[in-house]
């Protein structure tokens, strides 16, 4: 498992990076603050607080995981 940071402060990047990560055959959680949700829910995703940076944790093998974040690194922060 992999986590990185990522910044989704509008709806339109939530819909463009959920649309990535739906490509992709293995299992995301986001987490703000108290909150953690499938990073594939829409609902879920826009129920965290999307004025501060999320921790996404990818359930996938070291490859895979490093490929994803390849394709999503427009939302990723340090």
């Amino acid at each position: 498992m992999k986590k990185v940071n990522v910044l989704l402060n509008s709806p339109e990047k939530v819909g463009k990076f959920i649309q990535i990560l739906q490509k992709f055959n293995c299992n995301f959680d986001l987490e703000s603050g108290r909150g953690c949700v499938d990073a594939k829910s829409m609902i879920g995703v826009m129920s965290l607080n999307l004025k501060k940076c999320a921790q996404l944790s990818i359930h996938a093998d070291d490859a895979e995981a490093g490929k994803i974040i390849q394709n999503i690194q427009d939302y990723v922060v340090e």
